[in-house]
């Protein structure tokens, strides 16, 4: 069954006003099924890089490659394959100045990829495409991001979900191939899904020994073991008896692979925001939770603190992927102040912020709001306004001094 992605809009505006449109992703996020829409709707000729016979006529002679299917707008698929046909293709839409030649797919970050010796600047626009939002999956077309933006939630109707379910739909995630799958062929799933991001996309990054696969494996298990929480790489490089700067290094090649992200601190001040810890999160909890075994009745019974996590984590990557085609640009941060802490920072363009306490509990205590209180002290006018999502099931205000914000359930995230 075909899943609409809610970026599909955003993608057709983007290939009217640019050359080249790149998607790039995770593998099996569903970029293909996407640029195969696309191109059918679009009457665009579609080529992938993991065809080998097209890997191999790429790889022999670029130039001529490129100029063969320029004339007439397609897509190509898995680019980061063969980057060699970049630099012929930055020269045949200079010459064509041409909107809507390419379409491109890639599961690495082709701004990253440090072979690429060609700049696209100005030539290529990219989009993100995560796996699937519990939004998608359920064909609800509103955006979560600009109803918070808007204070829509107050007043949003939506299904109550059995806490449990929550809990087992975290676990699952949102990559296509694994949905509606039973447990066993999920883990199954997620275990030949890392050995092969490991073992054959590391190398689109840079050059890495077997060693070095093994020390990011060892190290993608143990940041899932402490997601949501704040970056230590000196800690890190410890526990793995390699450099802090190797530590930083492999990190940023598994965000590349768009396995996990960075969340900066947010601070009015915008030059700190690059040189504070930033805090680490999955783009999917069920890569996550596969990691470290979670289960579904033990964290709901004993192990509150990992549920936490990837309770904070999951509303994290689902307004991450709505921010992919939100109305106006977002970026999602965190907020550190001394002992006063909010999970996630919402921030557009023009400075004004919404801010989100996560609480996978039922019960919210006034103490808790402190975070939140100081947030908006600090931020003034830009404070718009605050939220916690907690595992309750009424949308109901929470007033503390001067300010009021919203308990939000879980289950609207569905």
């Amino acid at each position: 069954m075909y899943i609409q992605r809610s970026i599909t809009p955003t993608i057709y505006d983007l290939l009217r006003d640019f050359k080249i449109v790149s998607i790039n992703g995770p593998r099996q996020s569903g970029k293909t099924t996407l640029v195969k829409e696309i191109a059918d709707k679009l009457g665009m000729a579609y080529y992938t890089f993991d065809d080998d016979a097209t890997k191999i006529a790429a790889k022999s002679d670029p130039v001529n490659f490129i100029k063969r299917l320029s004339l007439s707008p397609c897509v190509i698929d898995e680019i980061q394959m063969v980057l060699e046909v970049v630099g012929a293709m930055k020269r045949i839409v200079d010459e064509r100045d041409q909107n809507g030649m390419f379409l491109l797919t890639g599961s690495a970050d082709l701004f990253k990829i440090s072979t690429i010796k060609e700049s696209l600047a100005g030539r290529m626009v990219s989009v993100s495409l995560y796996p699937l939002s519990f939004f998608e999956i359920n064909a609800n077309r509103a955006n979560m991001v600009d109803m918070l933006f808007e204070n829509a939630l107050v007043s949003y109707r939506y299904d109550a979900i059995e806490y449990q379910r929550i809990v087992e739909n975290i676990l699952s995630g949102g990559y296509p191939p694994i949905l509606g799958k039973s447990e066993k062929s999920r883990d199954m799933w997620f275990e030949s899904y890392i050995e092969a991001r490991i073992e054959k996309d590391l190398s689109l990054i840079k050059r890495v020994s077997k060693e070095n696969k093994s020390e990011i494996a060892k190290l993608l298990r143990i940041l899932a073991a402490n997601t949501s929480n704040l970056l230590r790489y000196r800690s890190l490089a410890k526990h793995l008896s390699i450099k802090d700067i190797t530590v930083k290094s492999d990190i940023e090649i598994l965000e590349a692979l768009f396995l996990i992200r960075r969340i900066n601190p947010y601070f009015t001040n915008k030059g700190k925001r690059e040189i504070k810890a930033p805090k680490v999160a999955f783009i999917d909890t069920g890569l996550a939770s596969h990691l470290i075994d979670a289960d579904t009745d033990a964290l709901i019974l004993s192990q509150r603190e990992t549920l936490d996590n990837l309770v904070e984590n999951f509303v994290y990557s689902e307004l991450l992927k709505q921010t992919t085609y939100a109305q106006k640009s977002v970026k999602i941060y965190h907020y550190r102040d001394a002992d006063y802490k909010v999970d996630q920072v919402l921030e557009r363009k023009d400075g004004k912020i919404v801010a989100i306490e996560v609480k996978s509990g039922t019960n919210i205590k006034e103490e808790q709001l402190k975070g939140l209180i100081r947030l908006a002290q600090n931020a003034g006018g830009n404070f718009l306004h605050g939220f916690v999502f907690y595992g309750g099931d009424k949308i109901l205000p929470i007033s503390k001094g001067d300010y009021t914000f919203w308990l939000i359930p879980l289950a609207v995230l569905f």
